[in-house]
């Protein structure tokens, strides 16, 4: 039997032509499924976006008001979660839709956020926009501009300034509760840390725009900060002229400021220890005596809310002021002691 087999040239021939087929073909195979499974990510998002709209009408007590948003993580409709202080069921998806159908190992771990756009005549479904959100840090975030911060802890016409025995003023900043002192004008946030973070004589002068105790505060405790890029310069009065502030020094790092104490109050104060509405009164921040600056470039110290001189060589708490830079933004928490802001 006469057999002839395939010479050299014609199975190299055959593999040529069968990597062309395969460089036409498996791109639009590869297209095809890609395509697919974007329609199917696109499907799915929409069965979350319908599902977080059916939780809120069930739950609208997590509804957001006019200025803030509500975030609803894909937990809360599957399993269920405490948001705002509402328990929320849960049940609204199963797992199965959320599933990423692009990454078939992976759930998809966005959320969907909720924003307050009512006018007037509007059904509650038409109140609210639901939009998906992959990067929820980043989408759900506040501006600290804007007045939604004071509002939050129920005061208003105050000049920025937290006023009163009790307002949502907690703030986490680098692994730490502080609480906000001031919204700036320009949307910086001012904080003072809940707790001292050294004891240490202030130096052998009075001076307060040069001494050992600021010194360590920026250059030792700065660098110990985790979130510093969050900060800009903070600015502390030292000379006033008819009552307004006509000379100022900038550091990273400050102290609390006498006038900071009184501002704090929330009646009229015109007395050393203006402890009557004052939450920074009746917590530890002043339960120990501080150093503290005046607006006259004088190191003061106050102790359980009383005012004093101070000698330059006493030994007493510090306790660190900040400010926060305006596009920080607020990116969970309610601002209590339970539930402090983050930011992000």
């Amino acid at each position: 039997m006469n057999r002839k087999a395939f010479t050299l040239i014609e199975l190299i021939a055959v593999i040529v032509i069968l990597s062309l087929v395969a460089l036409v073909v498996f791109p639009a195979v590869n297209s095809v499924i890609r395509n697919s499974r974007e329609k199917a990510y696109e499907n799915q998002i929409k069965t979350i976006v319908k599902a977080a709209e059916e939780c809120s009408y069930e739950n609208t007590a997590i509804l957001p008001n006019e200025g803030k948003k509500t975030k609803l993580n894909l937990v809360c409709l599957t399993k269920g979660c405490v948001l705002d202080g509402v328990n929320v069921e849960g049940g609204y998806i199963n797992e199965d839709d959320i599933k990423d159908p692009r990454k078939t190992s992976k759930n998809i771990e966005g959320c969907v956020v909720i924003t307050y756009e009512a006018t007037t005549n509007q059904t509650i479904k038409q109140k609210y926009k639901y939009e998906y959100r992959e990067n929820c840090a980043a989408e759900i975030g506040l501006n600290t501009t804007g007045g939604w911060l004071l509002k939050n802890s129920n005061i208003e016409n105050t000049n920025g300034i937290y006023k009163g025995q009790d307002v949502n003023n907690y703030i986490n900043f680098s692994g730490s509760t502080w609480r906000i002192l001031k919204v700036n004008e320009d949307g910086t946030l001012t904080l003072v840390k809940n707790t001292e973070v050294t004891t240490m004589p202030w130096d052998n002068n009075q001076n307060v725009t040069d001494s050992n105790t600021l010194d360590y505060l920026n250059d030792t405790y700065y660098n110990s900060l985790n979130q510093k890029k969050y900060l800009t310069n903070s600015s502390t009065c030292i000379k006033t002229e008819d009552n307004q502030c006509s000379e100022a020094y900038t550091s990273k790092v400050t102290l609390l400021t006498y006038e900071d104490y009184k501002n704090a109050n929330g009646i009229n104060c015109n007395n050393e220890t203006c402890t009557n509405d004052n939450y920074l009164s009746n917590y530890s921040i002043l339960n120990g005596a501080e150093y503290i600056t005046n607006a006259n470039a004088q190191v003061m110290t106050i102790n359980n809310g009383v005012l004093a001189g101070a000698s330059s060589n006493q030994k007493l708490n510090v306790r660190p002021v900040v400010t926060l830079k305006n596009n920080t933004k607020i990116v969970s928490g309610q601002g209590t002691n339970e539930s402090p802001y983050v930011i992000g």
